[in-house]
């Protein structure tokens, strides 16, 4: 057996033990999740696909959807995104990986949400004034290739705050991600062997809690196909399991499809389509994206069928990435 062959032989019987071995604590007996945003993703591009991207995240939102991806990334990448929600909430995302030859690479991603002077009421429903909401999330990623084959880990720190008359301010472990990635079907594009089919599966929020709140392990699995046509289709779709003891159905499937009109070097031009359906709630992405010289920039909306941590009517995202 060759040693790239033992390596990820052994990187996939880890992280499987690991997956195993935490699932029993991580599960939440009907806690609260103190976090619910965290789940609203990071990047327009992958929103557009219907969140359809664990097996294909190679950028810097990849700290978010699944770190065994920096594995794949290029030297420098940079993501800055932004979601505005209902009730004047905001969701704002930045990230930046960079490489370290052939050890990997490592990311750093902060994620804010919040909403600044809401109403507040008191239990008989006089008011009470106005007060603001603040909750982040630091990150560090690592990830690594072995071959067609990738393994990665994301740490991540919590921190809350609540302000009426005064501050009030929590902070807590917010869990470990475990994340594998692989690459097969190479074709040959240009002379190069490039893979065109992906597959995927991560598990996150390992350990995490803020407060009094717990923050549920989710594990992600996906995949896609990339067909090319002088052009690239990319096929993805995921499924999600949420594990904690709700009513509201805790497994999910994602779907997504991306066209890239492409040239030598960059991506010029790609439209997006997906879909999210559990047992309770089904919504429709549409999105594109334009790419020059590596600055790119992408849009998204969901459909206004949505409900809980999203609220009612349609939503946003915008997003700026560079690699180079």
């Amino acid at each position: 057996m060759s040693i790239t062959k033992q390596k990820l032989l052994c990187g996939i019987i880890t992280v499987s033990f690991l997956i195993l071995a935490v699932s029993p604590i991580c599960f939440a007996e009907g806690e609260v999740n103190a976090m619910p945003h965290l789940r609203l993703g990071a990047g327009a591009r992958s929103i557009g696909l219907g969140g359809a991207f664990t097996a294909i995240a190679e950028d810097a939102t990849a700290t978010v959807w699944n770190p065994a991806g920096l594995g794949s990334a290029a030297d420098l990448s940079l993501n800055f995104s932004t979601q505005r929600l209902s009730l004047d909430r905001n969701h704002n995302f930045i990230a930046i990986t960079k490489t370290l030859g052939t050890y990997g690479a490592v990311g750093l991603a902060a994620t804010n949400f919040g909403v600044s002077d809401y109403n507040i009421y008191d239990t008989t429903g006089d008011y009470g004034g106005k007060a603001d909401y603040s909750t982040n999330a630091y990150s560090l990623s690592y990830g690594i290739a072995f071959g067609n084959f990738n393994v990665g880990l994301t740490g991540r720190m919590l921190s809350d705050s609540f302000g009426v008359d005064s501050v009030e301010n929590q902070s807590g472990f917010g869990g470990v991600d475990i994340g594998l990635m692989g690459h097969a079907l190479h074709i040959d594009i240009e002379e190069m062997q490039v893979p065109t089919f992906h597959y995927g599966i991560v598990a996150k929020y390992l350990g995490a809690s803020v407060g009094e709140g717990t923050v549920p392990m989710v594990v992600n699995v996906g995949i896609a196909y990339d067909l090319y046509m002088g052009n690239v289709v990319t096929f993805s779709a995921d499924i999600e399991q949420e594990f904690v003891n709700l009513d509201e159905s805790a497994f999910s499937m994602r779907g997504g499809v991306e066209y890239r009109l492409m040239n030598i070097k960059s991506t010029e031009f790609a439209l997006r389509a997906g879909m999210r359906a559990s047992r309770d709630v089904q919504n429709l992405y549409g999105g594109f994206g334009v790419n020059v010289a590596g600055l790119q920039v992408d849009y998204a909306i969901q459909d206004g069928m949505s409900s809980g941590i999203n609220g009612d009517g349609s939503t946003h995202y915008v997003s700026v990435s560079y690699t180079y």
